[in-house]
């Protein structure tokens, strides 16, 4: 009996390991290649997402102001570090216009909690009420 068991499971095996081609060298390489790119642009957009847009914003105002001050080395290069500064700083500020992230209200017990405090225009309007009821 167990040499019956032990055939069936080295024919199972044999049977298997046909089924399985192997790999060739080409989709090996392609598949490291691929791994090798999806790693590094996976890496380069990971830092790139800690960056904030005020961030962005000063990074792209210090290059128009470094290549204002080194124009006269080059004048070409210069002008496109200008160039690319402003359409940098143009393209952060428009996107904290539009990436505004709406305000939830805070609930406590299924109330509206406000935690934010008067104006000044308030507090002194307030403060004149109060003032004008006591007389």
């Amino acid at each position: 009996m167990p040499d019956n068991l032990e055939r069936e499971v080295e024919e199972i095996l044999r049977k298997l390991d046909e089924f399985v081609p192997e790999e060739g060298r080409l989709t090996r390489a392609r598949r490291r290649v691929t791994t090798a790119v999806s790693d590094t642009v996976h890496g380069l957009l990971t830092g790139l997402s800690r960056i904030s847009l005020g961030q962005l914003m000063l990074g792209s105002l210090v290059l128009v102001v470094v290549a204002f001050f080194f124009r006269s080395a080059s004048p070409a290069l210069a002008r496109w570090l200008i160039i690319a500064g402003l359409i940098l700083f143009c393209a952060a500020f428009v996107l904290s216009l539009l990436g505004r992230r709406p305000q939830y209200e805070r609930r406590w017990r299924g109330e509206v909690i406000d935690l934010s405090e008067p104006g000044l225009g308030s507090r002194l309007r307030n403060w004149f009420q109060r003032r004008g009821r006591g007389r």
